[in-house]
């Protein structure tokens, strides 16, 4: 492992906006003509988010945070997403200055606050930049936070990032990237917890690192554990072009998905994004069969950004078993994540395993997942 793949050794994804899940089978559902329609079912729940900016520094003498991270985007205006990490508990809390992706954040069930959030960057000729960021806590504590980089982000710190518990699996890739350097240092309250050395991927006197980590462009995917619970709320009485089928959550999320391609066999299924949610947008790459279809590749995307599952060959849940060879792909990156899928139809419900193969730390990383369908929706369960 190169001495820079060590900088977000986190254990959970930074950036929970949305718990996209996506369509990899089709399932039967009776309309009150009698004729069979299907609609997509979803065996995984997936999110892709991507930080022009991200930051991070390890706490460890605060008696309430071991961590904080922030998120700056280039939206008019800019969001600034903070997310600071509980002592003992290492649960997540969100800060936030858009209202629209908070509320997507709790309907994602994740504990988020709306927050003024003051960002600073000054940058002085000749110097290394400062950033700086403020804001106050759910218990109205201060928090002021200073950041600066050990040197120029490069791409000796760029790469994939080991996964260091947590649940799921995660798919975080830096783009140029650096540590932090000294001065970095945050204040709650009235303790000031400044940025510990970090004499491993040290070399001084030219670079002397402490313990955070500056990227310019990172990715994360995550595939996730937990349940959830659809319903059709309105679907097509046949599988063609303009197809549409919507779909709604037991916690309000609503997914509208469209046939926007119908070549023979091959379909291409797209998300309508909803100007009122922050959430990533997904289109799948398919192949009609007799029953059902196959799944050559899930897309996850955020803008110009995104992640990429594909399965060779495709994947197909109708069968009572099958098999498949899967990858993951962030931004031109490929196979940053690879494997097996296998599937298996039994008793009314279909069992899906994902097994990584590469990297080796992924290895241990197993998705198992169980849906049930019935004719108004289906349920899913995500469980390692």
């Amino acid at each position: 492992m190169k001495k820079w793949q060590c900088f977000l050794l986190v254990a959970g994804p930074m950036f929970y906006l949305a718990m996209l899940s996506v369509s990899l089978t089709i399932a039967q559902q009776a309309s009150a003509e009698g004729d069979d329609v299907s609609y997509p079912i979803v065996p995984l729940i997936v999110d892709y988010e991507y930080a022009p900016e991200h930051f991070l520094q390890w706490v460890n003498d605060n008696p309430h945070y071991s961590m904080i991270q922030a998120s700056v985007s280039k939206n008019d205006p800019p969001v600034y997403r903070i997310i600071l990490f509980e002592k003992g508990s290492g649960q997540p809390v969100y800060y936030c200055n858009s209202e629209s992706q908070v509320k997507q954040l709790l309907r994602a069930g994740k504990e988020a606050h709306l927050s003024k959030i003051d960002f600073r960057a000054v940058k002085h000729v000749g110097q290394e930049p400062m950033y700086g960021f403020g804001f106050s806590d759910k218990h109205d504590r201060a928090i002021r936070w200073r950041f600066i980089p050990a040197g120029e982000p490069s791409e000796r710190g760029a790469g994939l990032s080991p996964q260091n518990g947590g649940k799921g699996l995660l798919i975080l890739y830096r783009g140029l990237s650096t540590a932090a350097g000294e001065g970095t240092a945050v204040q709650i309250g009235d303790k000031v917890s400044e940025a510990e050395p970090w004499p491993e991927i040290s070399a001084p006197p030219y670079f002397v690192a402490y313990r955070g980590a500056y990227v310019r462009g990172m990715g994360v995917g995550s595939l996730l554990t937990g349940s959830e619970s659809w319903r059709v709320e309105s679907a097509p009485k046949n599988i063609s072009e303009g197809a549409e089928w919507i779909l709604t959550d037991s916690r309000g999320n609503k997914r509208q998905l469209r046939v926007t391609s119908a070549r023979g066999d091959d379909l291409t299924i797209s998300e309508k994004a909803s100007q009122t949610s922050s959430a990533a947008v997904l289109t799948i790459d398919a192949r009609k069969m007799e029953k059902g279809i196959a799944i050559r590749s899930i897309t996850v995307a955020r803008g110009d950004h995104f992640m990429r599952i594909s399965f060779s060959p495709s994947l197909g849940l109708s069968m009572k078993k099958s098999e498949s060879v899967f990858q993951i792909d962030q931004n031109g990156q490929e196979k940053l994540v690879h494997g097996k899928v296998f599937a298996e139809r039994r008793e009314g419900e279909i069992d899906l395993r994902l097994q990584p193969e590469s990297p080796s730390w992924a290895k241990s990383r197993a998705l198992n997942a169980t849906i049930k369908p019935n004719v108004g929706g289906y349920k899913i369960d995500v469980h390692q």
